[in-house]
């Protein structure tokens, strides 16, 4: 199978939305296209009613429609929506970790330095959905002990969309990674948040970069404008 759904600490709708997020990152499914339930219930071999459940996650994130009694269908796309998801965790995620780092103790370094291993084992096998669990694993390790939780609760929302599956999409995202995760796990270990959070911020520009070209080259336009829609598709 080419989409996470392999992360047992999830729900099933979870799992099923991430699965489904692949889909219409990729391309599979195309912006504005039907989603048709049936064929993704048969295709993950599950009952409609956790595909449902999946859609309505999505639907908060602004990546499926849905209406009542005709179905559902994939949101019109941007690169807008791309920069809006980067912008946000570009200045939210590094001031969780600025507040974290300091904080982790001796167990969480012994977490975080096992989540490095899990990667870099993933990165050599290429398996990316072992990559994408372990890389969340790893970036909530970094920010687990921000005292603020408006904070941590603005990052955790981030995560939910774009930056999780972008090594699934982007060609060598986890090559890439690697070395950035290398100082991020050094700063951890000094407890220096300072630069923990410098070299988040760059991680996170470059990961920015390369998920605006994916989609621009699966033909997503900039703005709603762009794309012709009417006011009320764009605010959806």
């Amino acid at each position: 199978m080419d989409y996470d759904f392999q992360n047992i600490h999830a729900t099933l709708s979870e799992r099923l939305a991430n699965g489904i997020r692949q889909f219409i990152f990729t391309g599979k499914l195309k912006a504005g296209s039907k989603i048709a339930q049936d064929e993704l219930a048969e295709e993950f071999g599950v009952s409609r009613m956790p595909i449902r459940e999946a859609l309505v996650i999505l639907s908060h994130e602004g990546l499926v429609m849905l209406e009542p009694r005709r179905g559902a269908w994939v949101a019109p796309l941007t690169l807008q929506m791309v920069d809006e998801s980067y912008a946000i965790r570009h200045f939210a995620e590094p001031e969780a970790l600025k507040l974290s780092i300091p904080r982790l103790s001796s167990d969480d370094l012994e977490e975080l330095k096992d989540a490095l291993e899990e990667l870099e084992r993933a990165e050599s096998l290429g398996d990316g959905g072992a990559f994408v669990d372990a890389n969340n694993r790893f970036h909530h390790l970094l920010r687990s002990r921000c005292p603020w939780p408006k904070l941590k609760s603005l990052v955790e929302t981030m995560w939910n969309g774009f930056p999780p599956l972008t090594p699934q999409f982007v060609a060598n995202q986890m090559v890439l990674d690697r070395e950035e995760h290398r100082e991020l796990y050094a700063a951890a270990t000094k407890h220096n948040g300072e630069r923990a959070a410098e070299t988040m911020r760059r991680h996170i520009k470059r990961s920015w970069a390369d998920a605006r070209t994916h989609f621009q080259q699966l033909g997503w336009p900039e703005s709603p404008e762009a794309a012709g829609l009417t006011p009320a598709l764009r605010n959806t």
